[in-house]
């Protein structure tokens, strides 16, 4: 067993004992299952504001995102589970500026299915780039800023550590935010 997989087998195991869901995060699943639909603005601008995204509001474009989710009728491709639609919600213009909101976006969809889209955040690239290189994946960790290629590291992870079904993507979340630096730093070291 490599280092990494030590220290990730380890921290897995401290991670499993505990009840990692927050209570926002309870409270945004109940928000987002007693308002599935996305057709209703009003229900989109009450979903965007709960999610509560830095950057949707640092750049003071929320009316923007709303519009955006609303004019994409998503409910039908969330329905299917289209991990696709995380990309087209993550590309939003306001003001003449193009942003890519992905962690935003993939939160989005994840409260809508959080055992279908997998949250992206760049907080956790130097993890899956030492993932894709400790396992030779045949995944470029150059492109982990796509949802593509990070979803295809995570789900091998998932799959690779016989995650499926234990934990949802919600739970991976949790996980990467308490414990991805130590596992990091204890297979570098």
């Amino acid at each position: 067993m490599t280092k990494f997989e030590t220290a990730l087998k380890k921290y897995l195991d401290i991670f499993v004992s505990q009840e990692m869901y927050f209570v926002n995060d309870l409270k945004n699943l109940e928000l987002f299952n007693k308002t599935p639909g996305n057709k209703d603005a009003v229900d989109v601008r009450t979903k965007v504001s709960a999610v509560n995204d830095k950057e949707v509001g640092n750049l003071g474009i929320l009316e923007n995102v709303v519009g955006h989710i609303h004019n994409l009728n998503i409910d039908d491709r969330l329905s299917k589970n289209d991990l696709a639609l995380v990309e087209d919600i993550a590309k939003v213009t306001a003001g003449g500026h193009k942003h890519h909101l992905l962690h935003f976006a993939s939160v989005y969809c994840n409260f809508h299915k959080p055992d279908v889209f997998p949250i992206y955040s760049e907080q956790y690239l130097d993890f899956y780039r030492r993932y894709i290189t400790e396992y030779k994946l045949p995944l470029d960790s150059t492109k982990l800023d796509t949802y593509d290629v990070f979803t295809k590291a995570l789900n091998d992870l998932v799959g690779r550590l016989g995650l499926a079904g234990k934990m949802n993507y919600l739970h991976l979340r949790k996980f990467a935010w308490l414990y991805a630096d130590h596992v990091v730093k204890e297979a570098a070291a």
